[in-house]
């Protein structure tokens, strides 16, 4: 139905501009699949696990706030936090570049919630555990975050003016 300049009436064609996308569709098959013989109460658990692990070690780093609720039942497996004297956007690419740890950094696509919680105009960094993740690679996480923590970020405006000063 290319060659029509309006779309059809009848359905399916109705809603479906272009052509299929066939591979999303195969993709989506064999991730209900997956989740199907996995079954969603294992990939949860695993996740939860995670994820606890993550709040818990991060409530223990000095220099770390964690935008988390206190009652976690139920809580998606992210986890947002700053790091004192840092901006959300050079932990990322610390984690990027030196540590090998993608993250998400910034308002993400919601900047009233992060006006809600005091975090805006720079936002957060964004943790996501996900069902393939293992926890030593939580471990190797929160290892990173706390040397960066206890480490002074290289554009630290107090340290500059101690510099200047002399001190």
């Amino acid at each position: 139905h290319s060659e029509l300049e309006k779309q059809p009436f009848e359905l399916p064609y109705r809603y479906e501009s272009g052509t299929l996308n066939s591979i999303g569709i195969c993709g989506l098959g064999a991730g209900l699949k997956y989740i199907s013989t996995e079954g969603p109460d294992r990939i949860r658990a695993h996740e939860q696990h995670l994820t606890d692990r993550l709040i818990e070690g991060l409530l223990h780093i000095p220099g770390v706030s964690l935008y988390t609720p206190k009652d976690r039942y139920g809580l998606a497996p992210v986890i947002s936090f700053n790091i004192e004297r840092y901006e959300p956007g050079e932990v990322g690419a610390i984690l990027d570049h030196v540590f090998d740890i993608k993250v998400r950094t910034g308002l993400h696509c919601a900047p009233v919630a992060h006006k809600t919680l005091g975090t805006y105009p720079l936002g957060t960094i964004r943790l996501s555990p996900g069902y393939f993740n293992t926890l030593e690679e939580v471990e190797l996480t929160l290892q990173a975050i706390d040397r960066i923590a206890r480490t002074t970020p290289p554009n630290d405006k107090n340290l500059q003016m101690n510099q200047k000063k002399g001190g």
